[in-house]
């Protein structure tokens, strides 16, 4: 019988510019697992350290940002691990950031790119990444009132 672990997150980064919802993927590098792969920020919740503020502190680490507003995707990704034979449940949040804001790339990113829905379902590998920027462009996005009950700081 598998595992079953929820011991990582994915964050998602978007800004709102020209009336228009951009999310901001990250090219990982060749040479680390899922090289050459767009991605979103994942990380380790450490021993102690909530779901949302591992979010938080991946996002402040692996590009420099500082959210503005932080919410609750209400999704949890999940996918199969074959090597350890783990079923992994991640829940995923959502952050946006200043519309001008810098990224500074983390260690294991070759490249980032600011893309809108289409492009970033386009870019992202799994199905899961991919339902994750369609419900956040839909709930979250634009800041509509279903939003804030979203919303967790």
């Amino acid at each position: 019988m598998p595992n079953i672990a929820s011991d990582i997150v994915d964050a998602y980064v978007f800004r709102r510019i020209n009336a228009r919802v951009q999310f901001l993927l990250f090219l990982r590098r060749p040479d680390v697992p899922l090289g050459n792969t767009w991605q979103s920020i994942h990380d380790k919740i450490e021993p102690g350290e909530t779901a949302m503020a591992a979010a938080e502190r991946a996002l402040k680490e692996r590009t420099g940002l500082m959210p503005v507003d932080a919410y609750s995707a209400d999704y949890i990704n999940q996918f199969y691990d074959h090597e350890s034979d783990t079923i992994i449940l991640a829940p995923v949040f959502a952050f946006t950031v200043a519309p001008r804001a810098r990224v500074q790339l983390g260690e294991e990113y070759a490249d980032s790119a600011w893309c809108d829905r289409e492009e970033a379902t386009a870019r992202l590998l799994w199905a899961g990444q991919r339902w994750a920027v369609r419900h956040i462009d839909d709930v979250i996005g634009m800041g509509s009132d279903d939003a804030e009950f979203y919303r967790v700081r």
